[in-house]
């Protein structure tokens, strides 16, 4: 330590260090004490669910199959798989700008969705899960995800 701080002392004395050198002599003190007093605990989840739409049937089914893959390789509990109703939207428009009421053109859009059911995870996990099948989420389709955290009761509620 006297040999740091007599380093530290000649650099400061000489101010010609760079940024660099002054990261090559930086220390970190730990106090274990307080860190163990402090150590931030997991969350836990009980449940996460995850929602992707898309305008494809197939992209959904193949993304399916890769979240599937990806549960299984990382022992992860996923519980359900649910296909929801897909959602069908219609306009009726006229087939000219301005007359022929009697020309008309329909146009739809169809949204697929899935849903993943993941339950018990650790706050870790659920993080590295969530991140990875965002990364390899394909283009066009939208993710909302849903977390289900256990906490304990207040204490005035155990009163």
């Amino acid at each position: 330590m006297n040999l740091y701080r007599g380093i530290t002392s000649k650099l400061l004395l000489k101010q010609s260090f760079s940024i660099n050198q002054a990261k090559f002599f930086s220390v970190s003190r730990i106090n274990f004490n307080s860190d163990l007093k402090e150590r931030d605990l997991d969350d836990l989840y009980k449940k996460v669910v995850v929602q992707v739409r898309g305008h494809d049937n197939a992209v959904l089914e193949s993304y399916k199959n890769f979240v599937q893959q990806t549960s299984k390789e990382l022992d992860v509990n996923l519980n359900e798989i649910r296909q929801p109703d897909r959602f069908i939207e219609r306009w009726t428009i006229l087939k000219s700008r301005f007359s022929n009421r009697k020309h008309m053109r329909q146009y739809e859009m169809r949204t697929h969705f899935r849903e993943f059911e993941f339950k018990h995870l650790t706050g870790s996990t659920c993080d590295t899960l969530l991140e990875y099948i965002q990364r390899n989420l394909p283009e066009g389709v939208a993710m909302h995800v849903h977390k289900t955290k256990i906490t304990q009761l207040p204490e005035h509620f155990n009163n």
